[in-house]
């Protein structure tokens, strides 16, 4: 079940350690896996949403892991949408934008988003704020295999506050 949950998260992802290893040049890939048809709330899938209030996800489309060479990977999500609904609002979302990651040798991910994403965002102590954000574009950012934030999102994309437009 974690194979399409970790196109949706950005800092939640923790099977990626094991992904990477024996990588030594090109894989082929398997087929792509569907996304799960029933409604589920994000807050149990992933241990946070949007800060106050329950969000329930709903997805529809397909996940795809490409493992690369050089201890990378990329995670494609062809024909996927999320539909999101709280507090009486419901707001639905194409995503099908691509994750790049590459396992750096001291064990953490550096992570580059492509097209159209959504991020979560645990809450961490830092500067970064929890939440879900909609990006469009391109963002990089830093994770712990274990799903630990190390850098927040940032670059050149375009940012849209999901939780905000929920609340």
């Amino acid at each position: 079940m974690k194979n399409w949950l970790t196109r949706i998260a950005m800092p939640v992802t923790v099977a990626a350690a094991a992904a990477f290893a024996g990588v030594a040049g090109p894989a082929a890939a398997a087929p792509p896996v569907p996304n799960p048809t029933k409604p589920f709330l994000l807050q149990e899938a992933f241990g946070n949403d949007c800060p106050g209030f329950d969000v329930t996800a709903t997805l529809t489309g397909k996940f795809k892991e490409i493992p690369l060479s050089g201890n990378q990977k990329i995670q494609i999500a062809p024909a996927t949408t999320i539909t999101l609904e709280a507090n009486g609002k419901t707001l639905k979302y194409v995503i099908t934008g691509a994750t790049h990651i590459q396992l750096l040798p001291d064990g953490t991910e550096e992570v580059k988003s492509t097209g159209r994403n959504l991020l979560i965002v645990p809450d961490v102590p830092g500067p970064a704020v929890e939440g879900l954000f909609l990006t469009t574009g391109n963002v990089n950012y830093a994770r712990t295999t274990t799903g630990g934030e190390i850098r927040r999102f940032s670059g050149p994309g375009q940012v849209v506050d999901v939780c905000a437009l929920l609340k």
